[in-house]
């Protein structure tokens, strides 16, 4: 357990010298915290597999050099034979086992390209399928069978503005939100009842961006929460991003004086009466001993964990002496909450095991990991702190077995705070963000700004259309390949325009064009709408201003679909549309356009990946309506080739997804990992993966399933770190 060294906070002002003492608080309350920040630097380089020591017992059978290396010598060295390999990439070095096991991380990438046809290429000799799975097979095993370090686990880990926001909600049983958090994207809740496993047939939604005016206001007066910076294919709690510096430990002080001194926070905070409110008819010491019994009952709620003796003394010393100096129960008491709300233990997430786990008890252990697995439950599902039943649970020991876990994820996922795994999970996978900055060339799109005076861009519109229909796979415990092609929706009247619906047929009445809070299901009544693809959100956003994007659009399959992001482009790649272009350049349809970029060998390769994918896409236009035509008059070409199977138009390619969808089920598991666990993937994680991912294929695809599996997981349920890979995944999950 870690300690505090006591430090007097001044309320309710700022002083500056307060920052410098907090920071170096964080230093003192973790002992051996420096060690691990220096550990931190070389967190974000995945660990190379450790090379078989000399003597080490090699496998029976030399699975690298008898199993592998002949499929890559007769299929790969043409093209990675040497120093000067494609790519950088020299596949003859490796001959033995041990020579593979060097560098794991580069087999792994060997395998998703055999297994996805990017390897051999497609001028090359090919093998058969049953060759390419057969050797994926042995790549895997080789990846499983060999000892490694794992990655970190994320020992420093602050919370993110959604889970602050959320945590500072359930501490203080706030009745409403206090802060202004654009994530949100609808302020209303009341249509989600995930208990009821069904989701409405109309949903009332009040943008967050939109009639501000009637939606839910924030505290008045309470700081801005702190920007998290962006993270490159991850989500906003990844760890390489969560670090604290001074000037971010500023804004954190601010925001905790300003809620707890708020005008407004009495009236929502199911904790006034018990905690904060002073009683006149009491004596001295009568207020004295009822503080220190609610910060005994508060603090380890915001610490989430056990706290020692020591932990709880430097709060009970602080309230001591700001109610000797003031006389204010209710003063010396915010003074204290404001400094367990800048303490580390709060605003880290706790979910490691002790730098040196010598003198504490194999009990006291069991212990910080039953309280870590309770905060990693409930920041995954929920965004936000244990409830008090994970507490319980965790206090009793009852996280540890497969059984007990699997019974609070079905008690959690039917919980009103599940809300957060579509808000942010859901809609952080779908890049829902960057549509709400899209403008369109009002010159080439201008129905996008009709009706500006009475209702927003459709871009709001499209926002909830993806959010309701997320929460809908969510809460009616659907099959996740519904992503890809279902065959309802929620829209408003506005979208219904948009995308041409019969409303009458759908509705069997018009709704006005004014009620653009109003949220139907409806059934789509063709294949190339409904799903996550074609989506007017996905659209938009992969959309220049003033025409369609092949190249974001393909990107964006290849990212959120398949978690296989391309590299960024260099830095010197030609522009699409010079502006020396001539003028039969000019006039190409955009397909053409790339059909000529792709003539340059730097382009080529990356190109192949991405553009039939973005091709798939090409009968909507730049603000997601249908067209059968380009600007230029041409027909559109709507075709490409996926893993080596041809398409035509966005519905047979959503086929062509859901038919091999082992692909998509896999990066779904994966995108879901990722956010679970709060850090990027490692090599050393793909056996595990693909476990979790066979086991979704067996329960039907459903939601819940991946949830569950997850949660189920080796990877969800380590936390000591000095276990190696093999030896954690050998024995550790009894669900096998």
């Amino acid at each position: 357990m870690s300690s505090f060294s006591p430090i007097r906070f001044p309320a309710p002002e700022l002083d500056f010298r307060i920052v410098i003492l907090l920071t170096a608080l964080v230093w003192l309350a973790f002992p051996g915290l420096q060690n691990d920040l220096g550990a931190q630097d070389t967190a974000s380089v995945p660990p190379q597999a450790r090379q078989l020591d000399a003597g080490e017992k090699q496998p029976a059978t030399d699975l690298f050099g008898k199993r592998i290396r002949p499929f890559i010598k007769n299929y790969c060295y043409d093209c990675h034979d040497g120093e000067d390999g494609e790519g950088g990439v020299d596949l003859s070095r490796f001959s033995t086992h041990a020579d593979a096991a060097e560098d794991l991380e580069l087999w792994s990438a060997v395998l998703k390209a055999i297994e996805r046809n990017e390897m051999p290429p497609a001028d090359a000799n090919q093998p058969q399928d049953e060759a390419r799975a057969r050797v994926g097979g042995r790549i895997l095993e080789l990846i499983a069978s060999t000892k490694h370090s794992l990655p970190s686990l994320g020992r420093l880990r602050r919370l993110n503005r959604v889970e602050y926001e959320n945590t500072i909600r359930d501490l203080f049983r706030l009745s409403r939100d206090c802060f202004s958090n654009s994530s949100r994207i609808v302020q209303t809740t009341d249509y989600f009842q995930p208990a009821t496993g069904r989701m409405p047939r109309s949903v009332f939604a009040v943008s967050y961006f939109y009639n501000a005016h009637r939606r839910h206001s924030d505290l008045p007066g309470v700081s801005n929460l702190p920007v998290d910076p962006p993270v490159e294919h991850g989500f906003a709690n990844d760890q390489e991003a969560l670090s604290l510096s001074p000037l971010l430990l500023e804004n954190y002080f601010e925001l905790a004086t300003s809620v707890v001194n708020n005008r407004e926070f009495a009236q929502i905070s199911g904790l006034w009466e018990s905690m904060f409110a002073s009683d006149g008819s009491a004596t001295q010491s009568e207020s004295t001993n009822r503080a220190h019994r609610q910060i005994q009952i508060f603090l380890p709620r915001a610490f989430r964990r056990e706290v020692s003796a020591a932990d709880l003394q430097v709060y009970l010393d602080l309230f001591d002496k700001e109610f000797a100096a003031s006389g204010s129960y209710t003063e010396a008491m915010k003074t204290a909450v404001s400094a367990i709300l800048v303490s580390p233990s709060f605003l880290f997430r706790s979910e490691f095991m002790p730098l040196d786990p010598s003198g504490i008890s194999t009990s006291e252990l069991d212990l910080i990991r039953s309280y870590a697995m309770a905060s990693r439950l409930s920041y995954f599902l929920w965004g936000s702190m244990p409830d008090d039943q994970l507490f319980q649970a965790a206090k009793e020991g009852r996280l540890s077995e497969p059984v007990d876990l699997e019974r609070q994820v079905q008690r959690m996922i039917k919980d009103r705070r599940v809300k957060s795994l579509s808000t942010n999970f859901g809609m952080e996978w779908l890049k829902v963000s960057k549509v709400a900055s899209a403008l369109p060339d009002k010159s080439i799109y201008p129905e996008y700004y009709e009706n500006a005076a009475k209702l927003p861009p459709p871009a709001l519109s499209m926002m909830i259309e993806q959010l309701l229909f997320f929460e809908t796979i969510m809460v009616e415990n659907r099959s996740i390949l519904e992503f890809i092609q279902s065959d309802f929706g929620y829209l408003n009247r506005q979208l219904m325009d948009w995308y041409e619906v019969d409303i009458k047929k759908s509705l069997g009445y018009t709704p006005p064009l004014e009620s653009f809070e109003d949220f139907y299901r409806v059934q789509w009544g063709n294949g190339h709408r409904g799903g996550v693809i074609s989506a007017g959100a996905t659209l938009l956003a992969t959309s220049t201003t003033t025409r369609t994007s092949p190249v974001y659009r393909g990107a964006w399959v290849l990212d959120v679909i398949f978690n296989s992001p391309p590299p960024p482009a260099p830095a010197n790649v030609p522009p699409l549309e010079p502006e020396n272009g001539t003028k039969v350049h000019k006039e190409l349809n955009v397909r053409d356009k790339l059909e000529q970029h792709r003539l340059d060998p730097a382009c080529a390769s990356c190109h192949a990946r991405i553009d039939p994918l973005g091709f798939a896409l090409e009968s909507f236009d730049a603000v997601g309506k249908w067209r059968e035509k380009y600007e230029t008059g041409d027909e559109i070409d709507a075709s490409g080739k996926i893993d080596g199977t041809e398409f035509v138009g966005p519905a047979r390619f959503k086929n062509v997804v859901v038919r091999e969808n082992s692909r998509f089920v896999k990066a779904f598991v994966e995108h879901t990992m990722k956010y679970a666990l709060g850090r990027q993937l490692h090599y050393s994680d793909e056996p595990e993966i693909r476990r979790v991912a066979a086991a979704v294929v067996e329960e039907d695809h459903r939601f819940l399933s991946v949830v569950k599996q997850v949660v189920l997981s080796d990877m969800f349920r380590r936390f000591d770190e000095t276990e190696t890979a093999n030896e954690t995944r050998s024995d550790s999950n009894p669900t096998r």
